[in-house]
């Protein structure tokens, strides 16, 4: 009996694991052609994890929504600005990121993402840097000097399937799923 309960006392309790540690794979689909934005984002399996819809009077934001309907992100330009609000909430408290064109060609187009509490785009160092090509859905998240997301055209036989209605984006580990996919989804509607 004694060398039973030192054997289970010497097993070292599991440790929990924080974030994935393989890259989370969603598929997009637009819902129509031409205006309105609406979206549809699937998980690996097929299942609905998010939905995009217009928000806001006139359809002039667009919401982030979970599978179920409920509101995640709302997020609204104002002057050339966009902001993104934790659930329908419009107040400063409630500001998850503002993010803004700092350069834009008919190829290429890069947006600053400031995370409170930074608060001036004129700080050399966005917390977030989106560069990419939303006619071809083509995104990459920045940080720093790492890459958090991407968001490209699907592939079938090392050919890109041309479909701007269908493309894949992929957050690798360690990052906020909910938050990249909103500045994604501002970075594709943003004018």
């Amino acid at each position: 009996m004694d060398q039973t309960e030192a054997a289970v006392a010497a097993v070292p309790p599991p440790v929990p694991m924080a974030a994935p540690v393989v890259p989370v794979d969603l598929t997009v689909v637009k819902k129509r052609l031409g205006g309105g934005g609406d979206m549809a984002v699937h998980d690996s399996s097929g299942s609905l994890a998010f939905r995009v819809t217009a928000a806001g009077v006139g359809g002039r934001g667009r919401a982030l929504l979970d599978a179920s309907g409920g509101t995640l992100v709302t997020a609204r330009s104002s002057e050339g600005v966009w902001q993104a609000f934790r659930g329908v909430s419009s107040e400063q408290k409630d500001v998850i990121f503002s993010a803004k064109v700092m350069s834009a060609s008919s190829k290429r187009k890069e947006v600053h993402v400031l995370v409170p509490p930074r608060s001036s785009f004129e700080d050399p160092k966005p917390s977030y840097i989106l560069v990419g090509n939303p006619f071809q859905r083509a995104c990459t998240v920045i940080n720093g000097n790492s890459i958090v997301a991407q968001a490209n055209l699907p592939y079938k036989l090392n050919k890109p399937v041309y479909s701007r209605r269908k493309f894949r984006v992929t957050i690798y580990p360690g990052n906020d799923n909910i938050l990249i996919m909103a500045m994604i989804m501002t970075f594709l509607v943003q004018k």
